[in-house]
Order: structure tokens, then C-alpha cells, then sequence
């Protein structure tokens, strides 16, 4: 018998304690990064063209942009980057840790007059006068019950005509053409040796590379894992891009990290330090590339890990 789901308020508790966690611990996983997300010189090549889209789309819609709301703020580098270009930018996110991080990252780069900061949930914030753009960086999917709660978020925040800017999980897991050859590599011979296996089961909780995940123990929680709204709806695809289209205005849809995110934790994260991971990381703007250019044909973006939606309120 499964044990029955929790109700909101609790979940909403469970998922703060698990981002105030990580965020205590967040020294430990840039340590010892467990994916290339938190390795920054990585991360920064393979976001560069998700970056640059935003750059683009916020330049050409500038006059209509003066202040804006992230949900799911994390940290808050959205804002303070948005800041930086004169942006009034509110975040809010459950963690009070994450929040007490971004408000100290505001006064350190000199952007707090322009950011304000919320720690609770988005759905009871409320603020003085609506925004004119409502962002969020994977954490929308997040939600229960999603679309009546962007539909709640929209209402509450948003001015009529106002923008909205989506990055969220597209893809579950690796495509079955990039995970065949992964798993290929991780299992020849040569490659073998460079593959740090013993770390890589660790992280994932396995005991083999194919098999099932070690599923937590009573009480226990890692942080390197999915967020306990992530383990409850793990497994129900919510499709944010048709949510868009069915109550907005699409302005632009776009992928990313087709292969790239799973090929640099394969060949950097997860290898020991030599001459491979030296020439991985040499490789990597071409890799970003093709990836960018793999993920403009439909047979490829399907799979892609990230979505990025930018929309109109109707």
C-alpha cells in the first residue's frame, strides 16, 4: 500500500526544509558538484545560448519592461541580473535560506534598491501594484495542480498585456539515443577506467548502472536528489508549453540540452580529472553548438532536457 499523498501545507513544508537545506550545504555541492550545474565555469558555456535568447527578447520588449516577479527565485540571479539593467525585480521562494542569499547577493553587487525579496508561498504573496513580467527558472513544474495556480499567479501579478517568461523541465531522463551510448562508453573498456562509478552510484543511489534507485529511508533527504514536490508528481509530465499556448499569446518557443547537460556530466562531472575531461572541456563550445543546432529540429527537441516559453497575457 502507498502511503497517501500530503496535503498542500505540508508539502509546501517539506519542499522549504529540502531548498533550506541545500542551501546550508550549497558550499558541499560546488565542492563536489554531483551535476554540471554546479560547476560554474561549465555552466556559464552551457547556458550561454539560453542567456543570450533572454538578453535578445528582454532588449526588444525593454520599453514594456519595468519591473517583473520570479517564482521560485532560488538565490535570486535572475533578479539581481535584471536589476542590473534597471528592472525593479520581486522574487519570491519558500526557502528563507535561498531568500537571505539573495538579499545578500543584491547588496553585494549593488542592486538592492531595485530587488525586494519574499520568502513564503506565491500564492498568498501580494503586492502593491501589478508587474509587467512573471519569469520562473524551473520551479513552476513544482507546483500542485499547476495550470490553475500560473492561471491564480497571472491574475494576482500580472497587468493586462503584461509578459511572461518560462524555463522549465521539458524531458524526463535521458533520450534513449544518448542514453545507449552513454552507457556504451561507461561500460567499455577504456573509457571505464576515466568513469568515476563509484561516485556516480553514490549520487544516483544505485548499485548498478542500469538498475533501480535506492529509494530513501524514513525521515532521510538528499539534497543532490529531486525536491519532495519533485518525488510526489515525478513521473506526471506537465506540458508548460501547451498550458501557454491554451491561455496566452505565444511570442517564442525554443529547447535546449539535447546532449549537452548529460554528455559534460558523463565526461566531466563523473570522470576522474585527466586528459579526457581536459579535452571535454576543450570541446565544449562545439558541443554546445550542435546541440543548439540539434535542438531546432522537432526528432531532437522532444527530448530535450529544458523548454523555454515566452508569452503574452491575453
Amino acid at each position: 500500500m502507498t502511503a497517501p499523498a500530503p496535503d498542500r501545507q505540508e508539502l509546501l513544508r517539506q519542499e522549504a526544509d529540502f531548498w533550506d537545506q541545500q542551501e546550508r550545504e550549497i558550499e558541499g555541492l560546488y565542492a563536489r558538484p554531483h551535476d554540471w550545474r554546479f560547476v560554474p565555469q561549465i555552466a556559464e558555456r552551457l547556458i550561454r545560448p539560453r542567456i543570450r535568447l533572454i538578453e535578445r527578447l528582454v532588449r526588444r520588449h525593454r520599453s514594456e519592461l519595468s519591473s517583473l516577479i520570479d517564482i521560485g527565485c532560488g538565490n535570486g540571479w535572475f533578479c539581481h541580473a535584471s536589476a542590473a539593467r534597471g528592472i525593479k525585480s520581486i522574487g519570491v521562494d519558500l526557502s528563507q535560506q535561498k531568500i537571505e542569499t539573495a538579499k545578500k547577493m543584491a547588496a553585494e553587487q549593488g542592486v538592492a534598491h531595485l530587488c525586494e525579496f519574499h520568502a513564503v508561498d506565491a500564492l498568498e504573496l501580494e503586492l502593491e501594484r501589478p508587474v509587467d513580467l512573471l519569469t520562473s527558472h524551473g520551479s513552476l513544474h513544482h507546483f500542485p495542480d499547476l495550470e490553475p495556480a500560473l492561471e491564480a499567479m497571472v491574475a494576482r501579478f500580472l497587468r493586462p498585456d503584461a509578459l511572461l517568461l518560462c524555463v522549465e523541465p521539458h524531458y524526463e531522463g535521458m533520450p534513449p539515443a544518448v542514453r545507449k551510448f552513454l552507457l556504451g562508453w561507461a561500460n567499455s573498456r577504456w573509457f571505464g577506467r576515466s568513469f568515476d562509478r563509484e561516485f556516480y552510484l553514490e549520487v544516483t543511489r544505485k548499485e548498478t548502472l542500469e538498475g533501480p534507485e535506492r529509494p530513501l529511508g524514513d525521515g532521510e533527504r538528499d539534497i543532490r536528489s529531486e525536491s519532495p514536490a519533485g518525488v510526489e508528481f515525478f513521473g506526471e509530465h506537465v506540458s508548460i508549453g501547451e498550458i501557454l499556448k491554451r491561455r496566452y499569446t505565444l511570442l517564442h518557443e525554443q529547447y535546449f540540452h539535447y546532449l549537452s547537460g548529460h554528455w559534460t556530466n558523463a565526461f566531466y562531472v563523473f570522470n576522474k580529472p585527466g586528459l579526457l575531461r581536459s579535452a571535454y572541456r576543450a570541446a565544449l563550445p562545439a558541443v554546445v553548438a550542435l546541440d543548439t543546432a540539434l535542438c531546432r529540429r522537432p526528432s531532437y527537441n522532444r527530448y530535450a532536457e529544458e523548454g523555454f516559453w515566452f508569452a503574452r497575457r491575453k
